[in-house]
């Protein structure tokens, strides 16, 4: 059996909490004016611009302000991943490689936060602004190539987060790199960059499942549901988001991207920043 599939704890002893590390951030909320459905009838227009919103994180530091869009992803049949709820990441403004954080309950007590990554990709590639949806609709099929990680975190019988990993996949960008460069990049988010997930990610289960349930048992967390958490809860749903994206980014950058794109020096400027 692989190590990194085994179950582990989830929390890293002595690392910030993200209620300590958001004391360092201000989250700024703006009309996604870029990603605006402008294609509609007025009518729908309206609707479908109503809840997209770009989330800036800015820091003391003027230049690392990585945004954070809660979306709607389609799948390679353009159907919508429904039991997910998707926030795309940009280190930088109008980055050539961002991520998709993914997130979902599968039963009350069992949280997955799937993670794609797109180093060669800009948000404009995928982007469907006029996709019939409140949210901005990107279609993760229409990107250069994906890498992956999925992440299952689950309390234990002690009530400790617990987490194990699960299909990291890097062979998208296999011909970029070294055979060695290849191995080091997936060990890499097997081990380091997914412990971080998680120790991040077990930070918010409580939000997820014990804040405001969703109703009438489904486990399907409401659009809304995420737009209309406390100030602090959204916060951290969204520092999370981006922690876990810029990481990923930075590893995948220093083992292969390094000079093809810089872009992702951006993602290690924010987790220096923070970390």
């Amino acid at each position: 059996m692989n190590y990194s599939s085994v179950t582990k704890p989830a929390k890293i002893l002595n690392l910030e909490s993200l209620n300590d590390l958001n004391e360092r951030l201000y989250l700024v909320k703006d009309h996604d004016n870029d990603y605006f459905d402008t294609k509609s009838a007025d009518a729908k227009r309206t609707e479908n611009n109503a809840e997209r919103f770009v989330f800036n994180l800015q820091t003391s530091n003027i230049n690392i302000q990585p945004s954070v869009r809660l979306v709607n992803c389609l799948n390679r049949n353009s159907k919508r991943y429904n039991q997910f709820q998707c926030f795309v990441v940009e280190p930088i403004d109008k980055s050539t490689g961002i991520a998709v954080i993914m997130v979902k309950l599968d039963d009350p007590k069992v949280f997955y936060c799937n993670v794609r990554i797109m180093p060669l990709t800009t948000l404009s590639d995928i982007a469907v602004p006029d996709y019939d949806s409140k949210l901005l609709t990107v279609n993760l099929e229409k990107s250069k190539c994906i890498l992956k990680a999925d992440i299952t975190i689950t309390p234990s019988d002690t009530g400790e987060a617990q987490y194990s990993v699960h299909d990291v996949d890097v062979a998208a960008i296999s011909d970029l790199a070294t055979q060695e460069e290849i191995i080091d990049l997936k060990r890499e988010l097997e081990f380091q960059a997914s412990k971080l997930i998680a120790h991040y990610f077990q930070e918010i289960l409580s939000i997820v499942v014990n804040e405001t349930p969703p109703p009438a048992k489904s486990l399907i967390i409401p659009d809304d549901y995420i737009l209309t958490l406390p100030p602090h809860q959204l916060k951290e749903m969204l520092s999370a988001s981006a922690i876990s994206a810029c990481v990923a980014l930075e590893i995948t950058g220093y083992n292969v991207i390094k000079e093809i794109n810089r872009d992702w020096k951006a993602a290690s400027a924010f987790i220096n920043y923070l970390l």
